[in-house]
């Protein structure tokens, strides 16, 4: 029997379909399999395509208003409880140094989910920093923060280990080169429909397409809740981090350099101005990207720059104020969970958790 239609021709029916198998995705498919759900992960691509597997997997746990603080702080319980499940969540701790204007300080202090505080680094710290970042500067009204350790994780690892963890389970399965077109009601099931015609049915359904969002059917409730999509580059830097090398914050350009031990580099993510730039497009690091992070590094860690070559570029949903909207479609049996704004594997579990609460009735983040 296919996996797209039964031996009657009728489509195969699931408790849940969820749309999408990134970070999101995957744990919206995990949870609804520990609530006794029985589950198929749809995804028109592969497993952890798109932004998960780009992402950089930086988990700072912060937030500029108290729902991104909320949205945050719930992430970082719920992969406490991942790990202690699963075992291991692929996640290790990171030292994390800030540079920010001085008069900034405190609404930095302002956006820790945890209530910590930044404190001036000690000089032990700095001397690490020297020799972490060659040629390290800031101008006269910029100071060089410390905060608690934060995290660094493998978003594609994850991903993949919860949808082994879901596909472990009997009658679940995974749909890949399903390019859900269309999302419609019939006899009181949900029916999904992909380009090709093929179609399942589920009880309730999670859409999850990251990037995909503007081109599928949520595209018009997305748009009405102004998401959009957006070109996300990390360069690498080609030179080892040093053993107990930290992250650096470059906060007031929204940049940050981050030791990436498995590849033997640097991820140096920037803030790409190129907007309405989606997943299917040819997309690049071209002249102004590079002018951008060549910029950055001369003016504070110029030592770094003939060692800058090469990186990743993908696409980003995001949404006013860079809060995802976790809503309903068309009705109480439909969630839609967009917009993670560059912030989607930090934020994944509490935008999955809400979806599932949102279609149980459940109280929300």
């Amino acid at each position: 029997m296919s996996e797209r239609t039964t031996g009657t021709g009728e489509a195969p029916h699931y408790d849940l379909a969820v749309v999408g198998a990134g970070a999101v995705g995957a744990l919206a498919a995990y949870y609804a399999v520990r609530r006794g759900r029985r589950v198929a992960v749809i995804t028109h691509a592969g497993r952890g395509t798109g932004a998960t597997r780009l992402s950089a997997g930086f988990d700072t746990p912060t937030g500029h208003n108290p729902a991104q603080r909320a949205l945050a702080a719930r992430s970082t319980a719920l992969f406490g409880e991942l790990a202690a499940g699963l075992g291991d969540a692929g996640r290790a701790p990171v030292d994390v140094r800030w540079l920010v204007t001085r008069e900034k300080t405190a609404a930095l202090d302002a956006t820790m989910a945890d209530g910590g505080r930044t404190r001036p680094v000690t000089e032990e710290q700095r001397a690490l920093l020297d020799r972490t970042f060659p040629g390290l500067a800031h101008d006269d009204d910029q100071v060089l923060l410390s905060t608690a350790p934060m995290t660094v994780g493998q978003p594609q690892w994850l991903t993949d280990r919860l949808l082994d963890e879901v596909l472990g389970r009997p009658d679940n399965t995974l749909l890949e080169g399903f390019r859900v077109t269309e999302v419609r009601r019939t006899d009181g099931r949900v029916e999904l429909v992909a380009a090709d015609g093929s179609r399942i049915t589920a009880a309730k359904a999670v859409l999850a397409p990251g990037p995909w969002v503007l081109d599928g059917p949520v595209a018009a409730a997305a748009r009405e809740r102004g998401a959009r999509v957006k070109k996300v580059v990390a360069f690498h830097i080609m030179t080892p981090p040093p053993p107990g090398a930290p992250a650096l914050v470059l906060e007031d350009a929204d940049a940050f350099l981050l030791p990436h031990r498995p590849g033997g580099h640097w991820i140096f993510s920037i803030t790409s101005p190129d907007w309405d730039r989606g997943p299917d497009e040819p997309l690049a690091i071209d002249a102004r990207d590079r002018e951008l992070a060549r910029t950055l590094l001369a003016r504070h860690v110029p030592g770094f720059l003939p060692h800058l070559l090469g990186g990743r570029v993908f696409s980003d949903c995001f949404t006013p104020g860079h809060l995802p909207v976790v809503d309903t479609v068309g009705g109480g049996d439909v969630v839609m969970a967009i917009g993670g704004s560059g912030s989607g594997y930090r934020l994944a579990p509490t935008m999955a958790e809400d979806a599932l609460n949102l279609l149980d009735g459940r109280p929300r983040t």
